[in-house]
């Protein structure tokens, strides 16, 4: 009595793996267009780190504390203070001058600050550059951000980014308003320039 053996056959088996590759190929030129734009994605995350660390700082009253004069005008007031902090803080991480505001950037997003560089974990530089020291002025500009990385062992520059004295965060450049006028939409664009 001879047994039915279950089992494919090789022309089975060919067919099957011959369908598969046709589906791969199919499928490979749609997947390439929903593959997310890093840059843009790398930029975005810069971008919202920025907003929280900016947002945490100014509403630390040690660190960037507001102070009125004796007449009820402002002494001292936002992101654009190069005083050293008060209280416990001014104690135990006292940061001043033009670096303040890398110093505690830098501590807000986890990094770590050289020479108004700040560089984290997630291959993300931001090049910190600050302006109008000490201005109590709520619009004066307080510092610029370059955003960049390292992609395929070159130094690529993201976007740039502004933030006021008041602490609104804010483009700086035709790149960063291309990118957060569509920040929910990552896929690549078609344009091969980009």
């Amino acid at each position: 009595m001879l047994k039915n053996k279950k089992g494919y056959t090789l022309v089975e088996i060919l067919i099957a793996l011959a369908l598969v590759a046709i589906l791969v190929s199919v499928m490979a030129g749609n997947m390439a267009k929903v593959r997310p734009d890093q840059k843009k994605a790398l930029f975005i995350k810069a971008y919202t780190k920025t907003e929280i660390a900016v947002s945490q700082m100014l509403n630390d009253a040690e660190m960037y504390p507001t102070v009125f004069d004796a007449e009820g005008n402002l002494e001292e007031y936002g992101l654009c203070s190069t005083k050293a902090p008060l209280g416990v803080l001014g104690d135990t991480d006292s940061a001043s001058g033009s670096g303040k505001f890398a110093h505690y950037f830098a501590r807000a997003v986890g990094g770590t600050n050289s020479g108004g560089e700040v560089k984290t974990s997630d291959g993300l530089t931001y090049v910190i550059e600050t302006e109008n020291a000490d201005s109590v002025d709520i619009n004066a500009n307080a510092a610029n951000i370059t955003i960049k990385t390292v992609m395929k062992d070159e130094e690529v520059e993201l976007g740039a980014i502004k933030v006021s004295n008041s602490g609104n965060v804010s483009c700086d450049g035709d790149k960063c308003q291309e990118y957060m006028d569509d920040r929910y939409n990552l896929k690549i664009k078609d344009d091969p320039k980009k």
